[in-house]
């Protein structure tokens, strides 16, 4: 080992905005104190918009949302489905820019000044990407940096294509998206999972209008109508009906399972 391996190193790879670790990391000789002030400010307002729009437009949506679960003993149409996916896509895609905002852009720059830390390249511009593909490998550069390293170009070395290993680099996502789901609502459901695991078909699809149209804007309309428009808030109403049922112990009784009791009625 180098000489640089020691507790200290290891105490700063903890914290340092980073999940790969290198012999020395760029770092800056002094501290910008107004610049960390101001990254200070930014993160308290931008969880304060957060906390609003939670509070303001998402919490009383699914409240509503379970009264009508209770008025209607269980049965949830898909109109009504349809009808707060609509209330709930604006605001939950409002919600998940400010909260990538706040952390990749505003906590990631202030843990990197504090510590001095000079690379700051924490995501690109993904918001341009003409393919599924292309936003998953831009969008969070530290977690991307250690699926290469780590997961991708081991399974590469194992001599299994590219294909394979994109397959098992999003399996490995998607088993680690629905833990952390899982864990604070002391349930284990397939939303975040398959959520993951469809990201494959669209990376499929979104490369063929790419190869097909080259410059359009096709793969990304599709990707925030999917991902943010659809996706985001579908996987709140499907976690709050399965929440619901489990507190409330109507999945045994109505002989059905999951958010499928709640999904039921009028096609």
């Amino acid at each position: 080992f180098n000489r640089n391996v020691t507790l200290l190193n290891i105490y700063y790879f903890w914290v340092a905005p980073t999940l790969t670790y290198q012999i020395a990391f760029p770092r800056l000789i002094r501290r910008n104190w107004l610049r960390i002030l101001t990254l200070i400010t930014r993160l308290f307002l931008s969880n304060v918009l957060i906390i609003f729009l939670i509070a303001q437009v998402v919490s009383p949506n699914l409240m509503s949302l379970i009264e009508d679960l209770e008025s209607g003993k269980h049965v949830f149409s898909v109109e009504i489905f349809a009808d707060y996916l609509l209330k709930l896509g604006i605001a939950s895609t409002y919600i998940w820019l400010l909260v990538f905002y706040s952390y990749f852009h505003v906590f990631f720059n202030l843990l990197a000044e504090l510590l001095k830390f000079g690379d700051r390249v924490f995501y690109r511009d993904w918001w341009n990407s003409s393919n599924v593909s292309a936003y998953w490998r831009l969008w969070n550069l530290p977690v991307h940096y250690w699926l290469i390293r780590h997961l991708y170009f081991p399974i590469i070395r194992l001599g299994i294509n590219k294909t394979g290993a994109m397959i098992a680099v999003f399996f490995f996502s998607a088993v680690m998206h629905e833990y952390v789901i899982s864990i604070p609502f002391h349930m284990i459901r397939p939303w975040s999972f398959l959520g993951m695991m469809g990201q494959i078909p669209l990376v499929a699809i979104t490369k063929y209008f790419d190869k097909l149209r080259p410059g359009s804007s096709i793969g990304n309309l599709i990707f925030w109508l999917t991902f943010c428009i659809i996706g985001q808030p579908m996987a709140i109403l499907m976690y709050t009906i399965d929440y619901y049922n489990i507190k409330n112990d109507v999945a045994t009784d109505s002989g059905c399972v999951g958010s499928a009791c709640g999904l039921r009625g009028e096609l």
